[in-house]
């Protein structure tokens, strides 16, 4: 009995399990329903009701925010176009212009204040009136469109203003159209700009156009621009100068009008001088006139600017008759040189016929009166050595002999036979020893350095008498205490050189040709240019004068 208690007690414990469980099982449908599922549907509404309020809630946020930030954008973008719109109205309030803006009617709803400036109206005194009404042209405006469709499509031009004070003056006025966001007009704006400046001085420019275009058309000379190998400009002159038309400009060319011989040289000093390597300015040539005839122009150019490049702006002038006298005069002087070289040959050739008649007739016939008065004292027997008759004899030979001396100096100044028989140094040599005894005062310094045959034939009468008269010159003259004479070649040349350490004298002062003054210095010019030859005279007060005849030697006589 008491060993099954134990066991019952199990067993009875396990059916009230049993019992409750399927209690519970019995039970708990109705309770799911009943209870926990309102509860599960309750908790779940709950749940989605608070997911559904922080869904509000963030979007609510999110639309604060962006609201916020709208409002902040707005805000950015007021304060960007009200700095904008102040910007701009500091700039018109500012520019250098007159800005006015209108009602379509064109009432006056802005005024700057270069605007009260420029027209001395206020702003205040200015609006709602009309602009027409203050700046006083409504006629022209009616006139230029600035009123209805003209101004609708906008105008820009050159109008006539009126200040308040009535003075008027010339304005460029622009006018543009205010529209609406509809497309319709709301008014119009103008802008003025003072042009009185510029008005004078498109004046000035057009009275100084008109001025150098009277000079240029009537000059005597004829004006042309050269550019890019074309006539660009020409006036009358020049067109008379090439016997051609205005109307012939386009089609000209240059090398059409300059002689074919001519245009060489032309075109390259042309070229040289658009360049800019310093090409000469004046040039003379040969022009082909459109009749046939060839004139001669003397030209000049200066390098200019035109049209944004460089250009040639030229001066011709016709020296035709001028150049007809110089080749006239030329050909004058030419035939004078050759007549005065046949008179000077023809001089010499006298000087030595003379000279040698004198040498050989009267010098002869004095040396035979003078041989026959000898001899016939050594006949006389009737009187004796002391006798009057021989004392007269022999005072009549020392006559006789001095006038065969004169004889021979006088036919040796005419022309020195050792010129003919002996050359050119021995003659040089012959004169300076004669000088120096007729001038013992002055010494006589010889500096030969040539050769004889190395002097042409045709220089020698020429170079003597160039020495002997600028020797004498320097006796008569020059107060000098010595006299050199030196003939040399020089880098090809044939040089005679006198000089002396004399007073000197100012070359610039003309020595009037007189009878007792030789041949001077224009005698002894002509006699070195004769044959191709200069003369160079050098001299000052107190300084000495020099002498410096040159020639061109012929090469086989520089060889």
């Amino acid at each position: 009995m008491v060993e099954l208690e134990p066991l019952f007690g199990a067993n009875h414990l396990s059916m009230a399990f049993v019992d409750s469980a399927t209690l519970i099982l019995v039970c708990f449908p109705s309770i799911y329903f009943l209870l926990i599922k309102p509860t599960l549907r309750d908790l779940f509404a709950k749940a989605e009701a608070e997911r559904a309020l922080t869904e509000v809630r963030a979007s609510n946020e999110f639309l604060r925010q962006d609201a916020e930030e709208r409002t902040r954008v707005e805000a950015l973008e007021r304060t960007k176009a009200d700095a904008r719109i102040q910007f701009q109205a500091r700039i018109l309030a500012v520019v250098q212009q007159a800005v006015v803006a209108t009602g379509k009617g064109g009432v006056i709803l802005y005024w700057n204040r270069f605007a009260e400036w420029m027209f001395g109206w206020t702003e205040e005194e200015v609006k709602n009136q009309t602009l027409a009404k203050v700046t006083g042209f409504t006629s022209e405006a009616a006139r230029t469109g600035l009123s209805g469709f003209g101004a609708v499509k906008g105008w820009t031009g050159e109008v006539k203003a009126v200040r308040r004070d009535g003075t008027s003056f010339p304005a460029y006025l622009t006018c543009s159209t205010i529209w609406r966001a509809d497309g319709s007009v709301a008014g119009f704006v103008y802008t003025f700009m003072d042009i009185t400046e510029r008005k004078s001085a498109e004046a000035a420019i057009r009275d100084s156009e008109e001025k150098y275009s009277t000079v240029v058309e009537n000059s005597p000379t004829g004006i042309f621009i050269y550019r890019n190998g074309r006539l660009e400009f020409a006036n009358q002159r020049f067109f008379q100068m090439v016997g051609r038309s205005q109307n012939d400009l386009a089609a000209m060319d240059v090398a059409d009008l300059i002689h074919p011989d001519d245009w060489g040289m032309v075109r390259e000093m042309w070229r040289r001088r658009l360049a800019g390597t310093g090409a000469t300015q004046d040039y003379e040539c040969r022009i082909l006139h459109s009749g046939g005839e060839t004139r001669w122009i003397s030209g000049r150019t200066a390098l200019i600017r035109y049209g944004g490049e460089f250009a040639l702006l030229g001066n011709i002038q016709d020296i035709t008759e001028r150049h007809k006298a110089e080749q006239a005069l030329r050909d004058s002087r030419e035939t004078l040189h050759r007549l005065s070289a046949r008179l000077m040959s023809a001089q010499e050739s006298e000087r030595q016929r003379v000279a040698r008649e004198l040498h050989d007739s009267i010098g002869q016939s004095l040396s035979a009166v003078k041989f026959m008065v000898e001899r016939a004292l050594e006949e006389q027997t009737a009187y004796g050595p002391d006798s009057p008759q021989s004392r007269s004899l022999r005072a009549v030979i020392p006559v006789i002999q001095s006038s065969v001396e004169e004889v021979r100096r006088i036919s040796m100044a005419l022309r020195p036979t050792t010129l003919d028989d002996l050359g050119l140094l021995a003659t040089i040599s012959w004169f300076t020893r004669e000088f120096q005894l007729t001038y013992p005062h002055m010494e006589v310094e010889r500096l030969i350095e040539i050769e004889e045959f190395e002097v042409p034939e045709s220089l020698k009468t020429n170079i003597f008498r160039i020495m002997q008269e600028a020797m004498n010159n320097a006796a008569k003259y020059s107060q000098a205490s010595r006299v050199t004479v030196a003939l040399r070649q020089v880098l090809g040349d044939l040089q005679l050189v006198v000089g002396d350490n004399g007073v000197g004298f100012n070359p610039g002062e003309v020595r009037r040709h007189t009878s007792a003054g030789g041949f001077g210095l224009a005698s002894m010019r002509e006699r070195a240019e004769l044959f191709g030859g200069s003369l160079i005279l050098t001299s000052s007060p107190g300084e000495g004068t020099m002498i410096i005849a040159r020639w061109p030697l012929p090469d086989e006589a520089i060889s």
